[in-house]
């Protein structure tokens, strides 16, 4: 029904908004809560920085993607797991003390933040 250049048009502008609001997400995690954290979150922030810088760089170079951006890949796709897991610990505690208060927007800004790296790292493999 579609070509294939209208596809991959519009593989590539969902990677670049997603590859933006990554880079986004990340700052904005790493300012509201991990200024003083332990250095593995910050060092995963700066590869999902890094890996969509990469992805940013390709689509406009059009170039495929190496060996080095898929084990990135993999490691969004780890910190996703680990900030999926770190909203449901803090849901139950929230959940389990009757208090919201200060949770929901960490709540919500990680689980968008997860859900978009899972989507961008889907997304990447598929318009290969």
């Amino acid at each position: 029904m579609f070509s294939s250049g209208v596809i991959r048009f519009v593989y590539s502008g969902m990677l670049k908004m997603l590859s933006y609001l990554n880079i986004m997400l990340a700052l904005a995690y790493f300012f509201g809560y991990l200024l003083n954290s332990y250095s593995w979150p910050i060092a995963a922030l700066l590869l999902v920085i890094v890996y969509n810088g990469l992805t940013l760089r390709n689509i406009e170079q059009e170039k495929s993607f190496s060996n080095l951006q898929r084990v990135l890949a993999l490691f969004n796709l780890v910190f996703a797991v680990f900030l999926l897991v770190w909203v449901f610990n803090i849901l139950s505690a929230s959940i389990e003390h009757r208090y919201f208060g200060d949770t929901r927007i960490y709540l919500v800004l990680a689980t968008v933040f997860a859900l978009s790296l899972v989507s961008h790292v889907l997304l990447s493999l598929r318009s290969r």
